[in-house]
């Protein structure tokens, strides 16, 4: 590979992700259709820079990559083609309807617009996560201070705005949540998934030695500025009053903080004890602000939520065979559907259990392909204060999964493919172009 990426692939990558969250304040279909057509769009134009011929052009994936994706696209084919006998095997739809005379579904997803869609969220993030996994260290750093930044900028608009009042989001949306922090997105579980997700980044930034514009900082202003950017954040996740969101927060950060105190002499100790100086700050400014109204939630939490009792339906009443080949991707809402009792009202366009809707719309051969994901990431880990930070990140999100569906939101789906990719490049699946630090 040659010695650097073309820099507008860099910045168009960095662009969508600053971007996305900008366009979730209102999650209606129309809305979600935008972000898809941005991360597609961005997709596209990030590929066709990197790869445009030249010294620096960047070379396809490597044969386990196209593999995966090959999987991967095959059974979405397979779900979508016009094949009569594959709906008449593997299609979630109802005895009632194969009675009727007039019912003859031709495809094996009940919903092939939700598929299609899926695949194309799939082909845009498996390109994020290509050109991740190829950047260099310096290309890399810039989208590391950048997505820490927009973390940054999320917390204090969504305390500012909270402050103040504003019963709008960016005066364009009617605030869904106006008494809790929610930044641009109008779900705060969804911020505060997205805040879970960059908390340690936005630490970890201060202490990676060539970081721009931070990386040759005196030790007090790195200090100052952990400090400050982890306060802001704790307050605003914390605000979100999000249980699940906030827990994610915590668990992601102590994560972070085990790992780098376990490695501390591979990490030369710099970003280890200010680290805990960071969440404190980021607690104690959560605490100023107020905990009450989280406190609250965490005392009604109890078995009652419908969420448990959507977990429940699709485990005691979705067939065994739809576990086993799938429902289709995107099709739960079409396969709940049948099941769902007449008490629970609301729009269940996801199960909010992003683990277990993943397996019923994917099947076994879903799951084999999410755990070679996760074995992959296993057996790239390596230590450093980066690396740390990110796998913290995935820590955070993965709890995040078994009770909400920020897995299927664009502006956290192109910060995990951006993770993934580094992830699986920085543990020497293959080398980046251009000098990289082995423990930074």
């Amino acid at each position: 590979m040659q010695g650097s990426l073309p820099w507008p692939a860099t910045l168009v990558v960095a662009a969508i992700a600053l971007a996305l969250p900008f366009l979730l304040g209102n999650r209606t279909m129309d809305a979600m259709a935008t972000s898809l057509l941005l991360l597609a769009s961005g997709a596209f134009l990030a590929a066709l820079a990197a790869m445009w011929p030249g010294r620096h052009a960047l070379p396809g994936p490597d044969r386990a990559w196209l593999v995966f994706a090959g999987v991967f696209t095959g059974l979405v084919l397979l779900q979508v083609a016009p094949v009569p006998a594959l709906p008449a095997a593997f299609g979630p739809y109802p005895e009632a309807l194969w009675n009727h005379p007039e019912f003859a579904p031709r495809h094996w997803s009940p919903d092939v617009g939700a598929t299609l869609r899926g695949w194309a969220a799939f082909v845009a993030l498996f390109t994020v996560a290509w050109i991740a996994y190829s950047l260099p260290v310096a290309q890399r750093n810039i989208l590391w201070l950048l997505l820490a930044a927009s973390a940054v900028v999320q917390a204090v608009y969504g305390v500012g705005a909270h402050a103040m009042g504003s019963d709008t989001i960016l005066g364009i949306w009617e605030r869904n949540n106006p008494g809790f922090v929610h930044g641009s997105f109008s779900n705060r579980n969804l911020f505060a998934a997205y805040l879970a997700l960059l908390w340690p980044l936005a630490v970890a930034v201060w202490w990676i030695r060539d970081m721009p514009l931070l990386g040759r900082r005196s030790k007090e202003i790195k200090i100052a500025g952990s400090l400050i950017t982890s306060a802001i954040i704790g307050a605003a996740l914390l605000g979100s009053a999000s249980r699940l969101g906030s827990s994610a927060g915590l668990l992601g950060m102590v994560v972070a903080l085990v790992l780098w105190s376990r490695h501390w002499r591979v990490l030369r100790g710099a970003a280890v004890w200010p680290a805990y100086l960071a969440l404190g700050a980021g607690l104690l400014s959560a605490a100023w602000y107020g905990l009450m109204p989280l406190a609250e939630r965490l005392v009604a939490t109890g078995g009652h939520d419908a969420r448990f009792e959507v977990f429940g339906l699709m485990v005691t009443e979705f067939p065994l065979a739809w576990w086993l080949h799938g429902v289709g991707l995107g099709g739960f809402e079409a396969a709940f559907k049948q099941i769902q009792p007449g008490h629970l009202t609301q729009w269940w366009d996801y199960a909010h259990n992003d683990l277990l809707q993943w397996l019923i719309e994917m099947g076994v051969i879903g799951a084999a392909l999410l755990i070679a994901v996760a074995i992959a990431l296993l057996r790239a880990a390596r230590p450093s204060t980066e690396r740390i930070a990110l796998y913290a990140g995935l820590a955070a999100l993965a709890l995040v999964a078994l009770a909400d569906f920020s897995w299927h939101i664009p502006a956290t789906q192109v910060v995990l493919a951006i993770y993934i990719g580094t992830l699986l490049q920085t543990g020497g699946a293959r080398r980046a172009p251009g000098k990289t630090a082995e423990h930074r």
